[in-house]
């Protein structure tokens, strides 16, 4: 499987594992100038963010351990346009992260809430 491919099929898994938590996922592969948000939840009245990281078995660094400050620094800044051009500066916010480890079996999923 492709990075890429890898990548597609960790933020399915993560979206479907969110709804099934209760989180209503407003939005996936939010592009701006900026970047791109994985996934974009409601949970209650929290706007969340999350970040996907997938890997496959073969891999052995843990996919959420790849988050650094670079990266939160980024969706930071992506999150506060998301926030500002839909007009959403009183909501509450949240970051995630979904950590999928795809296999030859049932996906492992791992859910940080408020990773950051």
């Amino acid at each position: 499987m492709s990075r890429i491919q890898v990548g597609h099929q960790g933020e399915e898994v993560a979206a479907a594992y969110l709804r099934r938590s209760g989180l209503r996922v407003l939005e996936q592969n939010h592009r701006s100038r900026l970047g791109e948000i994985d996934i974009v939840c409601q949970d209650r009245d929290t706007l969340v963010f999350v970040e996907v990281k997938a890997r496959t078995e073969a891999d052995f660094a843990e996919p959420w351990a790849s988050v650094g400050p670079a990266k939160r620094r980024r969706l930071r800044r992506l999150a506060e346009q998301y926030i500002i051009s839909n007009r959403l500066e009183s909501v509450p916010v949240r970051f995630d992260v979904v950590s999928v480890v795809l296999g030859s079996g049932r996906p492992t999923v791992e859910h940080i809430a408020g990773a950051f």
